[in-house]
Parts: C-alpha cells; structure tokens; sequence
C-alpha cells in the first residue's frame, strides 16, 4: 500500500504543480475538506451502527484534527502554521503510517478513513514545500513543539473529564508502536518530549540541506 501511496503521490505532484498556482490551492482545499468530511463521518457512521464509543471517536488525536488544520492553511496559505503541522505530520503521522492501529480490515469504513487520512495528510504536508518552495525556519521547530503542548494540554484535561486517552497523554497506544519502547507513563511523556525535540531539529537540518542541495542544482542548471 505504502509503495503504490507513493507512486501517486509523484503522479499527483506531477500532474498539478503545471497548474496555475490558484488552481493548485482550491484542489488542495478540497482535499483537505474532504479529509475532514470523511473523518467527522465517524460520528454519525458509528451511531448509526450502535458502536459510538465518546473514549475513542471523537476527533481529538492528532491524525484526526489535522485535516481540518490544514483546511485553514489552504484556505489562507498560511506558511506559519503549515511549519508548525509539518513536523507533526513528518515525526506523527508518518510513524503512525509504518506502525498502523486500525482495527479491521482494508475494505472496512473505518480502514479506508485511517489509510486515507493518513497517508493523504503526508501529501498535503509535504506539498507547499516540494512545489511552493514553502521554507522551515529554525523558530518553528520551537512553535511547533510549544503548540503541540498547549494542545495536549487541553486534551488531558478533556481526557480527565472523558475517562478517554486522546492524544495518548493519558497513556501508551495500543499494540507494537514507536511508543512501546519508551518507559511507561508517566515518564514516558517526558522522554517523548525529549525525543519530540530532539527529531524536530533533525526534520529542519535534513530539510535544510535538501534545500540547499536543490538550490545549488537549479544554480547549476542556469
């Protein structure tokens, strides 16, 4: 799945950065809309079917609100807060693409929503920086890591009033994930918060030198 993700997302880049710039922005939009549509679908879906569950269906864990972030910096291409959300989306997102905790099968409602909303926020977080030429600042590695715990923050508290563990700041996900490594809770927290730095200065040096190598190759060419 992972490798024919990556097959159309080279399809997709390909075939709408020779759009007019306006135009890549509504596609990208309505990407973004439909994510959110397919996420907040759950609700109503899972009610019909009697399987509502207020601990785990409620759009609070990161996957699941970015979309509609990401509504919002389409909309006002705004690059401030596509850097915050892009080191959650390359550290979060990505690891939770190679370590997936869906619980049924492919063709499943809920399957399709976990791959789709996951593996298409990568896309849309990667995009303004392959094409747009979107940049990371070192600055926004600090914004996103103070912005990440102003919302889990708010979360824990929601989590305290829900009995839930939205987020996982209550504790570890289920199965085998990156998180089965660290210590238990809660000092798992404060080694992930250590890890979560430390990897977000990695994202913006790998990203920096990427850009530089692409800079100095276009130079060349001319």
């Amino acid at each position: 799945m992972l490798i024919g993700f990556v097959a159309f997302f080279v399809w997709f880049i390909r075939l709408l950065k020779v759009k007019p710039k306006a135009v890549q922005q509504r596609i990208l939009l309505v990407l973004a809309l439909f994510l959110t549509v397919l996420q907040l679908a759950k609700i109503p879906l899972n009610h019909y079917t009697g399987v509502f569950d207020v601990t785990k269906d409620i759009p609070l864990h990161m996957c699941n609100f970015l979309p509609m972030i990401m509504i919002w910096v389409y909309a006002t291409k705004n690059r401030t807060v596509w850097a915050m959300i892009f080191f959650w989306i390359i550290l979060g997102v990505s690891q939770a693409n190679f370590t997936p905790s869906v619980e049924f099968s492919l063709f499943h409602y809920d399957a399709i929503r976990y791959w789709m909303v996951h593996l298409m926020l990568v896309l849309l977080g990667l995009y303004p920086a392959i094409v747009w030429g979107w940049d990371l600042e070192l600055k926004d590695v600090g914004r996103s890591f103070i912005a990440l715990n102003v919302v889990a923050g708010v979360i824990y508290f929601l989590n305290l009033m829900l009995n839930s563990n939205y987020l996982y700041v209550m504790d570890k996900p289920p199965g085998t994930t990156f998180f089965s490594l660290l210590p238990e809770w809660p000092i798992y927290i404060l080694v992930l918060e250590a890890i979560i730095i430390v990897w977000s200065l990695m994202v913006w040096g790998v990203f920096r030198m990427v850009k530089k190598r692409v800079v100095n190759s276009n130079q060349v060419k001319l």
